[in-house]
């Protein structure tokens, strides 16, 4: 009876596909962004986050950098409406340095933006493929800008790029009325049995160095949880001014292990748990945009290890549009609410010029200023670290800012970075 009832439905299901296939209608999109700028990093001397090691010097860098405003991006999307309320889609996305030519942001991969294949419902949407995270959404949706670089209102995504983005990723989307939800489900987003900043392409999932979260090789099939990722994602919009919106991150470590760059152990971990909350209000008339996002996110040791880190992000801004101008400023906030009790400050002032809705110069202006907190040990003896979330999760391969990445590092510990940029933008 269960058998005639599902080969029913299935006849069913191809003969409603079937009867919309003469009406179907294709598009296919081709899309991107192209962002370079010239800027100057200066970080002040400060403290390595390794206690004892020789103290950060002072730098400063002038460089053509990339993806500062918006991230630079190619990509090419697929619609195929079957009638009744069902639809066939694709994404291709990849991410490049225009100051280069080259394949940048993804490990060189070449859709590692998004690819994806989805089946649209009368109920709903199933995406399967590399996806970003629900989380990044609430990120996106809150901030003021456009998760360019110089984008402070993404502070609070410290798990790198899982997230962001992750792999083999299952999705369901669901549009009620003026709510947007989303789940996920990853068994394996891209977790390497060491975690440390080392992103060489001869890293791997097994390298006894570490490997950064989400690195293109960072991932392999198991069966201990390791990469295991689950998402929510939910907004609601209040009125066509307000805006609110929540989120869920979980991250499954298993047997994975932290380690300095050279292989040295500091903690295991078992999972990563983050939660966002966060609003957008656009002032009617003015259309001043001003948001703010608060994130916790708890790392949780294995037992009997060392002490993993939990953060706590706060970030709010405000963009005021001015005929073919538009200034603006953000702030953000982090802290160890364990661990070193370090903290970072920083703020980003915004100055854009639109020739269109397709070009803009643009100015970035930011500082970030690290407290180091205490020392806080780790599981190999003697080996203790300090600094706020900033420099000490970067350092770690669990956090990236573009703009601070000068040498390979981030903001020195104890040390203030300051940062000034000018840059063309062109979308198409």
């Amino acid at each position: 009876m269960q058998k005639t009832v599902l080969t029913k439905a299935v006849v069913l299901a191809l003969a409603a596909f079937g009867a919309n296939a003469a009406s179907a209608q294709s598009s296919l999109t081709l899309y991107g962004i192209v962002d370079v700028a010239i800027d100057s990093v200066h970080k002040n001397a400060g403290l390595s986050p390794i206690v004892g090691q020789p103290a950060a010097p002072s730098s400063t860098i002038t460089r053509v950098s990339p993806s500062l405003g918006s991230q630079s991006s190619f990509g090419v999307k697929g619609v195929e409406d079957m009638g009744g309320g069902y639809k066939g889609k694709f994404i291709l996305e990849g991410q490049f340095s225009a100051d280069t030519g080259a394949l940048a942001g993804q490990d060189g991969r070449m859709w590692g933006r998004q690819a994806y294949v989805a089946l649209t419902t009368p109920v709903g949407e199933v995406r399967l493929g590399r996806q970003y995270a629900p989380i990044f959404y609430d990120f996106a949706a809150t901030s003021v800008e456009t998760i360019g670089g110089a984008d402070m209102m993404a502070s609070g995504m410290i798990v790198n790029t899982l997230q962001i983005r992750q792999d083999n990723q299952i999705s369901y989307w669901l549009t009620a009325g003026d709510l947007t939800a989303a789940l996920s489900y990853s068994p394996n987003a891209g977790v390497a049995t060491k975690i440390s900043a080392n992103r060489a392409p001869a890293a791997s999932a097994g390298s006894p160095t570490g490997q950064v979260l989400g690195g293109a090789t960072a991932a392999d099939e198991n069966s201990t949880g390791r990469g295991r990722t689950y998402g929510l994602f939910l907004n609601y919009t209040v009125s066509p001014e307000l805006s609110v919106n929540a989120g869920y991150h979980r991250n499954g470590f298993g047997d994975a292990q932290v380690v300095t760059p050279t292989g040295t152990p500091l903690f295991n971990l078992d999972k990563y748990v983050g939660y966002a909350l966060g609003a957008k209000y656009t002032i009617p008339g003015a259309g001043t945009k001003i948001a703010a996002i608060f994130h916790r996110g708890d790392f949780t040791s294995d037992a009997g290890s060392a002490q993993a880190p939990k953060i706590n992000t706060f970030a709010m801004g405000v963009k005021h549009p001015i005929d073919q101008f538009a200034i603006g400023a953000e702030l953000a906030y982090a802290k160890f609410a364990n661990f070193t009790k370090g903290k970072d400050v920083g703020l980003m002032l915004i100055g854009d010029y639109n020739f269109s809705k397709r070009t803009r110069i643009y100015t970035r202006f930011g500082l970030v200023r690290d407290s180091a907190g205490s020392a806080t040990p780790t599981q190999t003896p003697g080996l203790n670290l300090i600094g706020g979330p900033l420099p000490l999760l970067t350092t770690l391969g669990a956090l990236e800012i573009p703009f601070f990445a000068v040498g390979g590092g981030s903001n020195n510990v104890d040390a203030t970075s300051r940062f000034v940029a000018v840059g063309i933008t062109h979308s198409f």
